[in-house]
């Protein structure tokens, strides 16, 4: 069974998720194992913060699907762009991590294209009422590191210059010292 392609995205952002699924064709995944999850957005939902809607839409929206789907996917924030098919990356453990802007010594800065195995998408979603609402890329690093699932190396992926509404400013694409393709 191939692997699911998770675009977290929301109405106002859909035509990034469109682009990213258009990105992701190009490099040959079939269009049928891409999906764009429209979750929450932050202007419309004051009930979040910045720090934890993209952890709500994980929880409320993301992982439902993953879950349902019964397939090893990869969750993809829809301002992502990628480089090279993920397809060919080694996936020596049950969490790869695919795409980031940054390392720091104890953070991986931004969860643009990570893969799950379907057998951590089951724990994760026994456990999601345990996980403490916060960043996404904290949240997954968390998990990763403590189940000693994780596997990060280089970067696939660079981001799409756009307008945050958690930052309230424009993001730039950062340099990246990590990224490298195959």
């Amino acid at each position: 069974m191939e692997n699911l392609y998770c675009i977290n995205s929301f109405e106002r952002n859909y035509n990034h998720g469109l682009r990213l699924k258009q990105n992701l064709i190009d490099l040959g995944i079939e269009p049928n194992n891409i999906i764009i999850i429209l979750g929450y957005d932050l202007k419309n939902n004051p009930q979040f913060k910045k720090n934890t809607i993209c952890f709500y839409n994980f929880k409320d929206f993301i992982l439902p699907k993953m879950l349902e789907s019964g397939r090893n996917c990869y969750y993809l924030e829809d301002h992502t762009i990628i480089y090279d098919n993920p397809e060919k990356y080694d996936k020596n453990n049950k969490m790869v991590w695919l795409g980031f802007m940054k390392r720091l010594k104890d953070y991986i800065v931004g969860a643009h294209l990570v893969y799950f195995d379907k057998d951590l998408i089951k724990e994760m979603n026994d456990e999601i009422d345990l996980y403490r609402p916060c960043y996404i890329d904290r949240l997954f690093r968390n998990i990763g590191e403590k189940k000693g699932y994780l596997q990060i190396e280089n970067s696939i992926t660079k981001i799409v210059e756009h307008y945050s509404l958690a930052l309230g400013k424009i993001r730039k694409n950062p340099y990246n010292k990590y990224f490298k393709i195959k």
